[in-house]
């Protein structure tokens, strides 16, 4: 079962950002803070961890690189966020 993470209810600067909590998982999407799901457990960390290095080995001295969460990544202003799923 899914459960959508807790929303506040006011508009957050990227000051703001950095001044929340240590140790507790936020995201900010276009201004408003989202309180995420708490750490992954060592099991699923190990599974990531393998199939993050048979990806990285195989993208070696390709033009894009595999990287590990969490990542802290500011998208420029403007700029509109896709997904994109090749398979």
């Amino acid at each position: 079962m899914e459960i959508s993470p807790k929303k506040l209810n006011r508009k957050f600067t990227y000051k703001d950002y950095l001044s929340l909590p240590e140790g507790e998982r936020w995201e900010l999407i276009n201004g408003e803070a989202y309180d995420m799901s708490p750490a992954p457990s060592r099991r699923h960390q190990d599974i990531t961890g393998a199939l993050f290095v048979l990806l990285k080995n195989y993208l070696k001295g390709k033009e894009c690189r595999a990287t590990r969460l969490p990542l802290t990544y500011v998208f420029p202003a403007g700029l509109r966020r896709t997904r994109m799923w090749r398979l």
